[in-house]
């Protein structure tokens, strides 16, 4: 256990060395995303949602470390969900598939469906390989780009699902986009009274500060709790989740 620990204390530092490609490209640079598809392809039960899950999340922790929500947050997740019930969902950061996974093997409402954004197109292919493997490609659109950039798509989505906004919203890609894309999807009507926002790594160390005040300075507009856990796959780094309901201003 102790000797797991360390490794993959290890990868993460690693990972954290090459931080500008990281943050350029979405990935570590040394394969592991591509090696956690041949691992999961491999060594996963297909159509089984937890069984892929359980897969990522040993890789993670005795191979390489992966910015995924991660088993420790998942249930933070998990129970956020089964709180709101939501049908038409999005998701920022896919990275490969993992929250997307876990997100659609929740969904209890007939004709739910995720919407992802990711900007890396390898974590695009890997992600929708995995969420195939564990038997969720219908319920699941993995788009490459920026949120930012393909907003249109996205009300395309709304209205082929047929709702005027997102029930739920996943927020778990860069940091610095927390605080703008969020305002993208209230200005733009994405987000209707009572849709749930849920935010990973919104921790003492890792969460974007704009965001963080934002959500404490606005009670009003967005009901919120944090959920303190550790970052994924590491015990000694503190880390949270928030989970906020949005309110509309006629109905504060």
């Amino acid at each position: 256990m102790a000797l797991a620990a360390l490794s993959t204390t290890f990868s993460f530092l690693k990972a954290m060395m090459n931080m500008k490609e990281l943050v350029a490209t979405g990935q570590a640079g040394d394969g592991r995303e591509k090696a956690l598809l041949d691992h999961v392809v491999k060594t996963a039960e297909k159509g089984n949602p937890m069984s892929v899950l359980n897969v990522m999340d040993d890789y993670a922790k005795n191979s390489s470390w992966l910015m995924n929500i991660g088993d420790g947050k998942g249930p933070i997740l998990d129970n956020t969900l089964k709180k709101y019930n939501p049908r038409v969902l999005l998701e920022l950061g896919t990275f490969c598939g993992y929250s997307a996974v876990r997100i659609a093997s929740q969904l209890h409402r007939d004709g739910g469906k995720l919407l992802s954004f990711e900007m890396n197109a390898d974590n695009c292919n890997i992600a929708r390989q995995i969420i195939e493997h564990a038997g969720l490609s219908s319920e699941v659109v993995v788009v490459e780009g920026k949120f930012n950039e393909r907003l249109e798509l996205a009300k395309q989505f709304l209205e082929e699902m047929n709702s005027p906004h997102f029930d739920f919203v996943f927020i778990d890609h860069w940091k610095d986009r927390y605080m703008p894309d969020y305002l993208l999807l209230k200005e733009n009507g994405m987000l209707g009274n009572g849709s749930g926002v849920c935010a990973d790594n919104m921790g003492p160390i890792m969460a974007p500060a704009d965001f963080r005040k934002y959500l404490k300075t606005h009670p009003e507009e967005l009901e919120t709790s944090e959920f303190k856990s550790s970052a994924e796959y590491l015990w000694w780094f503190p880390d949270s989740v928030t989970v906020s309901t949005f309110k509309l201003p006629s109905q504060l």
